[in-house]
């Protein structure tokens, strides 16, 4: 029963870990996209509106981007509590730093409501 746990253990690391990496090039590969439009729009000597609404979805989705790698970061903890309680404490899955308890990630939720 303990190497089925370890298989399966091994299985979320496997997927896990690239997630964090992935969210992580997203969020640059989002913020490279805002300075080239701004850079864009500079050099091509438009009104400061022109690509507004586009330039709006790019820094929405760049909030959701970063409270997605906070949502997989507490999930992170959450399978290396659960790793604890299957009793796979010996065993290492990948991690290039010890994971922080659950409590020490710093990481909450907050509100999206716009405050006017």
């Amino acid at each position: 029963m303990l190497n089925k746990r370890h298989e399966i253990a091994r299985g979320i690391a496997n997927e896990l870990l690239p997630a964090e990496q992935d969210v992580d090039a997203a969020i640059l590969h989002n913020a490279r996209l805002t300075i080239l439009v701004i850079e864009g729009r500079k050099a091509s000597r438009v009104p400061l509106a022109t690509g507004q609404e586009g330039l709006d979805f790019i820094a929405k989705a760049n909030s959701r981007l970063v409270e997605a790698r906070g949502l997989i970061a507490q999930a992170h903890a959450a399978f290396r509590q659960t790793q604890s309680e299957v009793g796979l404490d010996a065993f290492s899955y990948g991690d290039v730093a010890e994971c922080p308890p659950p409590s020490a990630t710093g990481l909450s939720l907050v509100s999206s409501q716009r405050v006017a």
